[in-house]
């Protein structure tokens, strides 16, 4: 397939163009195209498709939009059948969405590859590269699908590496001594973007060499009136100095006679009397990083422009590739620094030493600059002053790695350097980035592709499958997948999973440690990085291991650390200045795997014992209080077990329907992780607690395979405390999960063994809801008799009780029994008593269900036009309430009689909506949905 987002999103499958369907499908699909391989968060993907104020359907919305575009992608690769099956697809992963692509196919990595290839060639191979890539360009990224504030935010970096393309296409060109062929597209290019001042430049030499001096001289005092006028700032040095030499005629200005076509021109200034050639070899094998080489590159040309403050920070985790970035970008730019590449190593993260201070640095920056030992100035100012004049104006690469912080830097920094300065550090040097203007580069994990790219390359002889399994295995960390392809090729007779095995046996980060130095052993590494943290934000480090879920709120943080959320948030940013802690949302943390063994590790060593305890307690009290305060708002009706006294925590204030969806959304993947580490950690009231009252949300969510996991254990933990009410309750609950999955005969056997213990304990309001239950397994079953009969019960027990919405439940259920029996009179009546009891309770859920059930009742009676008013009520009810599941199954039965009623355009639409959110949520009704549509199952 080839994908297009440099214009209007596009794809193609064998030359066929593909129906991509809506704006919003498009820009989703466009938002993964931009980082194939790698996951998009849903919050991102939420924010920058609905922006900062998102609907409250706008995940449900966005799962709807992925799994069309999954079926776009699907018939589009079956009907070519040239691409693998597994090729092509959006996978849920972690928190977001994930495209498996090849860079290749997509038009956007393309051209990122033929830019790092032209600036790699001679000029004439150059030219031809730069315009294949810049035919790439078919307008503005993302246009047809994103607004001007998302294209500004995402593709403004993209747009200046096209911009440094067009320029050096021009200039290479300009070297070839072609300026007349390049007169007129600078003409033209000048006056459509009269700021740009290395196209200026490039105008002036070409009207000079055409013997139109004068006309060269005009636009330079054009471009610094303007200049002038709009910002009050002078043309670049550069510039300067260019129109200083057409002044004086400089010859060197003229195309050298007899130059080899291809070949690129010595500079016009005079040779330094030294040009260091310092950088360290770089690293064997070098994968991916193409975005970041591209910043450096587009850096590189701004600086040159003056246009840029010509300093970028590469900052991220121990053993990520800082250097290795730097130094593999630094050798392949090595003729764009042509007064050479000096390399410091600044100790600012080493074993054993203290970082090198301004008055050690300076001096060896003086001496690889040429000055000899005794012209050195005697203080730091004053070799901070030699530094920046020595520097002036040089094309010179400067590497200050491994820093500590901003002020070990900032006086180490050339002035007028036309060359550029490359910083790597562990920490966001955030005071270089706003005082200096320099440009923040954070390197995140290697793509799961890159990174088997680098397996292979370490280990010729591995297997596919074994590539893979290390690089999950080492986190697609490069240090660690280097560690551990050592340890193989030390054992070239062993097979690679063998080994992995054998790491997997013991503790994550052994597998990670090599004798050679402490340089290669990936806990000592993160170490340096550790020591030198505050006290509070180390502490908290290892508390936030012992959350058991895939990331952590602040207010989960908070209940760990036994602090409020200001401070909470500040140490969190000195972890993430640190980058031993990622943001992947607003006010939400996770560690990278292998620096969450890390911290594991120190969570679990004799002297944190008792704080350990305490902060799990607080963490497991804060999720109960809060998911069982969510559970009252999502099923008010519901019995209640209250939790124990006294509170260790306060928890969060879910007082409003939508807040208690939004909060159990947002942690979703924990709660089962929670609920299984309180059982194993002793604490199995809080596990049958937590996953009683959360079944409140995977009822309305439809989280099935959560909830049946959870109640298990939940029902393992009553019986360890012998408490019969409670394992009665969760027994109820896990019946209803396995008859929301159609498991009907086990549904039944668990209800009448909860009911027995119902009547045991004496608890009345769990046996009314219990008997409810048992009714709708039955009428699901398919016996409407023994199901209406039992709802009978079911409503005398709330009335008994004064249950107003449990009564409800039990007219609408028992109408839906004279639905099955052939009586829809009947059940109309039913379902009208049951629609004014859920009123009267306040049941916006439950009324939507009934609206949408009196639907259907007139729809058994053959009366589609009231039907389909019904029906269109119910789903906007379903919609404002978060019922995904109820939105879809109402528009299944909307489009049946939309159908009947000869619209079948609109029924087939219906029809899809349903089969997207069906298809998100795993349910078999999306089988019955594409036979109505003359879809094969399963497609």
């Amino acid at each position: 397939m080839e994908f297009r987002v440099l214009g209007a999103v596009e794809a193609y499958a064998a030359g066929t163009s593909i129906d991509l369907g809506s704006r919003q499908q498009r820009l989703v699909l466009g938002l993964l195209l931009l980082e194939p391989g790698r996951p998009v968060t849903v919050d991102r993907l939420v924010e920058l498709v609905w922006g900062s104020d998102p609907p409250a359907s706008a995940r449900g919305t966005l799962q709807a939009l992925v799994s069309r575009l999954r079926a776009c992608l699907r018939r589009a690769r079956d009907a070519t059948g040239a691409d693998p099956p597994d090729s092509h697809e959006i996978l849920r992963t972690g928190g977001g969405y994930l495209l498996r692509v090849d860079p290749g196919e997509v038009d956007v990595h393309r051209f990122t590859d033929l830019v790092t290839r032209a600036r790699q060639a001679d000029d004439a191979p150059a030219v031809e590269l730069f315009d294949l890539a810049l035919q790439l360009w078919r307008g503005d990224p993302l246009a047809d699908v994103a607004p001007t504030d998302v294209r500004d935010r995402l593709c403004a970096g993209l747009r200046e590496v096209m911009w440094t393309a067009v320029e050096d296409r021009l200039e290479a060109r300009i070297r070839l001594g072609r300026s007349r062929e390049a007169l007129d597209e600078l003409t033209k290019l000048v006056a459509e973007h009269p700021f740009r001042q290395r196209l200026a430049g490039q105008l002036m030499l070409v009207l000079h060499r055409e013997g139109r001096t004068d006309e060269a001289l005009r636009t330079y005092r054009d471009l610094r009136a303007r200049l002038v006028a709009e910002f009050g700032l002078d043309p670049t040095p550069e510039l300067r100095q260019l129109e200083a030499a057409i002044l004086r005629a400089d010859p060197t200005l003229e195309v050298p006679p007899g130059r080899p076509t291809g070949s690129r021109p010595r500079g016009s200034r005079a040779d330094p009397p030294v040009r260091p050639a310092e950088l360290p070899p770089a690293h064997g094998v070098f994968v991916g990083r193409h975005a970041e080489l591209a910043t450096l590159d587009g850096q590189l040309d701004a600086a040159r422009c003056g246009d840029g403050a010509g300093v970028v920070v590469i900052d991220g985790m121990g053993g990520i590739g800082k250097t290795a970035l730097a130094l593999h970008w630094g050798h392949l730019h090595r003729r764009d620094f042509p007064d050479g590449q000096v390399y410091l190593d600044l100790r600012g993260f080493s074993p054993g030493d203290t970082p090198m201070r301004p008055a050690e640095a300076l001096p060896r920056l003086l001496l690889s600059l040429g000055v000899p030992p005794a012209d050195i100035p005697p203080t730091v100012d004053a070799q901070s002053g030699r530094m920046r004049s020595l520097t002036d104006g040089r094309r010179l690469l400067l590497v200050l790695d491994n820093a500590y912080d901003a002020s070990q830097v900032r006086p180490l920094l050339p002035g007028n350097l036309a060359g550029l300065v490359v910083v790597t550090s562990r920490r966001r040097l955030t005071g270089l980035v706003v005082r200096e203007q320099a440009v923040p580069l954070s390197l995140a994990p290697l793509r799961p592709t890159e990174s088997v790219d680098l397996v292979a390359g370490c280990l010729h002889r591995s297997r596919p499958d074994e590539r893979e399994a290390l690089a999950d295995y080492c986190g697609h960390v490069p240090l660690a997948i280097r560690i551990v392809a050592a340890r193989a090729l030390e054992l070239p007779d062993r097979p690679l999973g063998d080994l992995l095995r054998e790491l997997r046996r013991g503790r994550r980060l052994d597998a990670f440690a090599e004798p050679d130095g402490p340089d290669v052993n990936l806990r000592t590494v993160f170490s340096w990085s550790y020591r030198c943290l505050s006290p509070p934000a180390a502490e908290l480090f290892w508390r936030l291991a012992l959350h058991p879920g895939e990331s952590v709120g602040v207010h989960a943080a908070a209940a760990l650390a036994g602090l409020d959320l200001p401070r909470v948030r500040e140490l969190a940013a000195e972890l993430h200045r640190a980058s031993l802690l990622q943001l992947p949302a607003p006010d939400r943390y996770q560690f990278h795997d292998l620096v969450g063994a890390y911290a594991r590790e120190l969570a679990e060593a004799p002297e944190n014992a008792t704080h350990r305890r305490l902060a799990f307690d607080r963490l497991l009290d804060w999720y109960l209080r809060t998911v069982d305060a969510a559970g009252l708002v999502l099923q008010p009706h519901r019995p209640h077990f209250a939790p124990p006294a006294p509170a260790l925590v306060e928890p969060v204030r879910v007082d409003t329907y939508q807040t208690a969806l939004s909060w159990c959304e947002s942690e979703r993947t924990n709660l089962l992780p929670v609920i299984r580490a309180a059982a194993s950690g002793g604490a199995s009231g809080h596990a049958w607690r937590i996953a009683l009252g959360a079944s409140a949300y995977w009822y309305i969510a439809k989280r099935r395979e959560d909830w049946r996991a959870a109640t298990r254990i939940g029902v393992a933990a009553t019986r360890a405390d012998g408490d019969r009410r409670a394992e009665g309750a969760l027994l109820a609950s896990l019946a209803t999960a396995l008859c929301e999955s159609r498991r009907y005969a086990e549904a039944i056997e668990l209800y009448q063994e909860s009911l027995r213990l119902h009547e045991a304990s004496g608890d009345r309001d769990w046996r009314a809801t219990s008997l409810n239950s048992l009714a709708v397994a039955h009428a699901e079953a398919g016996r409407p008799d023994e199901a209406l009969a039992t709802f009978a019960l079911a409503r005398a027990e709330h009335r008994l009780r004064g249950n107003r919405r449990g009564e409800g439940v039990a007219l609408q259920n028992m109408a839906q029994c004279h639905v099955l029996l052939g009586q829809p009179g009947e059940a109309i009546a039913r379902h009208e008593e049951a629609l004014t009891a859920m009123r009267d309770a306040g049941d916006r859920y439950a009324e939507a269900i009934c609206i949408a059930n009196l639907g259907e009742a007139h729809a058994e009676l053959g009366d589609h036009d009231r039907a389909i008013l019904r029906f269109r009520e119910a789903v906007r009810l379903h919609r404002s309430t978060g019922n995904e599941h109820g939105r879809a199954r109402t528009l299944l039965a909307l489009g049946r009689s939309l159908g009947e009623l000869g619209d079948a355009d609109r029924a087939r639409s219906c029809w899809r909506r349903a089969l997207a959110v069906f298809d998100e949520l795993g349910d078999p009704e999306a089988d019955e949905i594409r036979a109505l549509l003359g879809e094969p199952a399963g497609a």
